[in-house]
């Protein structure tokens, strides 16, 4: 079907899913502008007897006629077209850009009531109009509902009624008017639905389990019921929301609420005044299942827990907290703790991270004012440094102090592989420290939450309560509201959540061509956006076309290997997507996102490792019934992938671990699981479930940690190590981005950059912008004015951090000629992108590196220490 035209309009340009009923395609549209996108789905009926056709057409002109009246709503695809062709049937919706949200729904991270709130309200007002025409949705379910962009509003899709015809036609079963085929999921589907009854209030119970999944961080499979049908859960929220949503999903559809207008009324008469536990929390976000002690018992919501202490009436019966709550909504309530101007009773240490343009510096600037005004210790380079002063021990050394980390992240921050290093210290800091300090204060500056950020910093800070401004006006508010934090909370409370264990379910990020590129990669592409996704991707064949069959063959594993932003990542999301294109399930992990402490011990990793698998395929974690102690890790993993994963999904799973360079640096574990990964791979020879595994292993170095040979992973599979581009390469990306370049502006750029795939994407995206001009752009590459200033500033931090890197590095750049290295730095300064191999020696990679570290201030003395006897001091010029 790909390629082909129907209806003498629509090209199928990729599958978006398939089904026993028919197949979604995506598809452009040849007669609207610029070709628009739209969604085509197929219905094919099964029976050859010639009565049946007139028959289905009648049902399908009767079905389209309802879609046509349902897109009138603003929140429902509109019908673009239905038709016959060769006698097979066709629908042609509006295509809504955006992604499910079951994607927002991770497991164990529970959403706050004000979430529920808003969700809650925004399907109402969908099904009231839907059921004001007479409708059924009949398959509520989080798979259908897209929360599209920029907006953000909920857009309901697949209308059951559209199910039932793809049944009958599927069949060869017509449904008249007095039957009805049970359609919908198991776990939202009301008991009359099951039974073919379904009432307007059947779609009000499954609203109300996906508000209890958000709520509980658990899909309705992980829930219980009574012995009457009631819903067995637990949520530290108002005793009005649950009363709410404990009627919405009541066994008997008589005792539901009869109407969505019902519960918006019921909705809109809610009132929650903040409590004083709620102080601490603007800004950080914690997980219900951590904002409140472990419960003594699952209680059916219809009979809830004890209050705590002398609450109120009418107050949220909870079990005591152990960390400060965060507000369901509004601003910090007032504090007697002290205020702008006033001295605090105690002075905290706060870092504001910015970028130096309007009106980010202009705030970050005010904040500074104001807080030293309070009497705090604010750090900002502009304001707090000297001329001279090494930039990077200084900002080191003040990220180790400070109690507080404020993030003002705007649209240039958000793109800044310096913010992305102090983020990632931060982290660092945090799971070292038993306060888990510094807490990160994000603030988003003109930046709302669906615009593009690199899948590590929405993987850390996705589960933060982040803070908006959106013009002067909101200044005033957001810096009292951080003074009112920094005065009523003692610093030896303050506390911040690391993930919990398991990789946090990282939000999607939509495609986006006039995005800036990011400085780090998606594991992933998004569904139905794939050709969106690729358009400055730029094949080095035939590694595509080899990975691809690669990934499909029993046992599979593919290793590839690049230094840091020559694509690696891209390349894995690539290699899944193909995999899930042949109906694999596929997982992407990267261990960057994993705290410290998993890595800690072999046990502890392995059972993050199948936890996180589980979470990610969506199934319960069950490591207490499969995991024995009398057995070891290894042993045990192992059970957990034959006897659960596996047979569980029916189908191979395609694991793609991504920053597997991270498990290098912790030899107790490291050949203990790569062992483990050989294992695996060698018993596919010989079982066929563990055919079903087919395994993507990325890492920025070779191995220079000592393996077995029998034992790595290593030594077997297909190995893919990513070249630079070449000079067509990176001419074919000039012309995706517009250019009309010749071979000549190629060199010149590729002279300074070589064919550093993240750099030379970086310089297309501003000289199509017209930004800067290619002879401006090579003559301040190399400065702190320059394009690359913050690629180079965050390579230059690496090496501060680590004088060995730092002295042979100096090496490598005062030579000419090719040096020799100790393998282990030669390495390390490899997954850096800093130099190329020539056979046993090294190189550096680029001028643009050669000139820039030529003019930074070396340190002597610490290249004393690292080699006394031998050090001299080298000339870069």
């Amino acid at each position: 079907m790909i390629g082909r035209l129907l209806g003498g309009r629509y090209r199928i340009l990729n599958v978006l899913g398939a089904g026993n009923f028919g197949q979604t395609y995506l598809a452009e549209d040849l007669h609207r502008p610029a070709q628009a996108q739209c969604v085509v789905k197929h219905l094919k009926p099964a029976s050859p007897d010639p009565q049946f056709l007139p028959i289905a057409r009648n049902l399908f002109a009767r079905e389209a006629q309802t879609l046509e009246r349902l897109g009138h709503h603003n929140q429902i695809p509109r019908l673009l077209a239905y038709f016959e062709e060769a006698a097979e049937f066709y629908l042609v919706q509006d295509y809504i850009p955006g992604y499910v949200l079951r994607s927002e729904l991770g497991v164990g991270q529970p959403w706050t009531e004000e979430q529920v709130l808003r969700m809650l309200q925004d399907v109402l007002s969908i099904l009231e109009f839907v059921h004001s025409c007479g409708v059924i949705h009949r398959d509520l379910k989080p798979d259908n509902l897209i929360r599209r962009q920029p907006d953000r509003h909920l857009v309901l899709i697949d209308f059951g009624a559209v199910k039932e015809m793809r049944v009958s036609l599927a069949s060869g079963t017509l449904v008249g008017d007095g039957g009805t085929i049970a359609i919908g999921t198991p776990g939202y589907m009301p008991p009359e639905q099951a039974q073919g009854r379904p009432q307007p209030n059947s779609d009000l119970y499954a609203l109300g389990i996906i508000a209890i999944q958000a709520l509980t961080g658990r899909p309705p499979t992980q829930l219980q019921q009574d012995s009457q049908g009631r819903w067995i859960w637990q949520a530290d929220i108002s005793e009005g929301l649950g009363l709410i949503l404990s009627r919405m999903v009541r066994y008997q559809f008589q005792e539901r609420y009869q109407s969505a207008t019902e519960v918006l009324q019921a909705l809109q008469s809610l009132h929650q005044p903040p409590s004083l536990l709620q102080r601490f929390g603007q800004f950080l976000r914690k997980p219900i299942t951590e904002l409140r002690g472990k419960p003594e018992s699952d209680l059916p919501l219809d009979l809830p827990a004890e209050p705590y202490g002398n609450s109120p009436s009418g107050a949220t019966p909870t079990i005591p907290p152990t960390h400060p709550q965060l507000p369901r909504s509004g601003s910090f309530p007032p504090s007697a703790g002290g205020s702008s101007g006033q001295s605090p009773s105690q002075s905290a240490r706060i870092f504001i991270s910015h970028h130096s343009q309007s009106p980010e510096i202009d705030l970050a600037r005010q904040f500074f004012n104001a807080l030293t005004a309070a009497g705090h210790q604010p750090f900002m380079s502009e304001q707090s440094m000297q001329l001279g002063e090494g930039w990077a021990q200084r900002i080191d050394a003040e990220l180790k102090g400070c109690d507080y980390f404020l993030l003002l992240l705007s649209a240039q921050s958000a793109s800044s592989e310096m913010v992305l290093e102090e983020v990632r210290r931060i982290r660092q800091l945090q799971e070292e420290r038993a306060d888990h300090r510094p807490i990160i204060l994000p603030i988003r500056v003109n930046f709302p939450l669906e615009a593009p950020l690199n899948y590590e910093l929405r993987g850390y800070l996705h589960r933060l309560q982040q803070r908006f401004w959106q013009s002067p006006q909101d200044t005033p508010l957001l810096i009292q509201d951080v003074l009112d934090l920094l005065a009523s909370t003692p610093l030896e409370n303050t506390r911040q959540p690391t993930t919990g264990g398991t990789l946090p379910t990282v939000p999607p990020l939509l495609p986006d061509p006039n995005a800036p590129p990011l400085p780090v990669a998606e594991p992933e592409l998004p569904e139905g956006q794939v050709n969106l996704a690729s358009a400055f991707y730029i094949e080095r064949p035939p590694i595509e076309t080899r990975c691809g069959e690669a990934i499909l063959q029993p046992g599979a594993l593919i290793r590839i290997k690049a230094p840091r932003q020559m694509g690696k990542t891209s390349l894995m999301a690539r290699i899944l997507y193909r995999a899930s294109q042949s109906g694999y399930h596929t997982v992407p992990l990267s261990l960057q996102l994993a705290d410290a402490k998993v890595f800690t011990d072999l046990e502890k990793f392995l059972r993050w490792l199948c936890a996180s698998v589980a979470r990610r395929l969506g199934l319960e974690n069950k490591l207490q019934d499969y995991w024995d102690d009398i057995f070891g890790s290894k042993y045990n993993c192992t059970a957990y992938f034959e006897e659960y994963l596996l047979p569980q999904i029916g189908q191979p799973l395609a694991l793609g671990l991504d920053e597997v360079d991270r498990v290098f640096t912790y030899p107790d574990i490291a050949s203990d699981f790569f062992g483990l990964l050989r294992a695996w791979h060698e018993e596919a020879k010989n079982r066929e479930i563990w055919k079903n595994l087919r395994l993507v292993v990325v890492h920025a170095t070779e191995v220079y940690i000592p393996l077995n040979t029998n034992q790595s992973p290593f030594n077997v599979g297909l190995p893919i190590e990513l070249p630079e581009f070449e000079p067509a390469q990176v001419l074919e990306l000039a012309r995706r981005h517009g250019l009309a370049w010749q071979s000549a502006q190629v060199e010149d750029l590729m002279a300074m950059l070589g064919g550093h795939p993240y750099l030379v994407r970086l310089a297309f995206y501003h000289l199509s912008r017209g930004d800067v001009s290619l002879k401006k752009l090579l003559a301040e590459a190399p400065t702190e004015v320059g394009l690359f200033r913050d690629h180079l500033r965050g390579q230059w931090w690496h090496l501060q951090h680590y004088p060995e890197l730092l002295s042979a590095f100096i090496q490598v750049a005062a030579s000419s000629q090719p040096v020799r290295l100790d393998n282990t730095i030669l390495f390390k300064l490899y997954s850096l992108g800093l130099i190329k191999l020539e056979g046993n020696e090294v190189r550096l990679r680029c001028n643009l590196y050669r000139q820039y570290f030529a003019d930074q201030p070396f340190s002597v003395e610490t290249m004393q220490q690292v080699n006394p006897l031998e050090f001299k001091q080298p000339s870069l010029n």
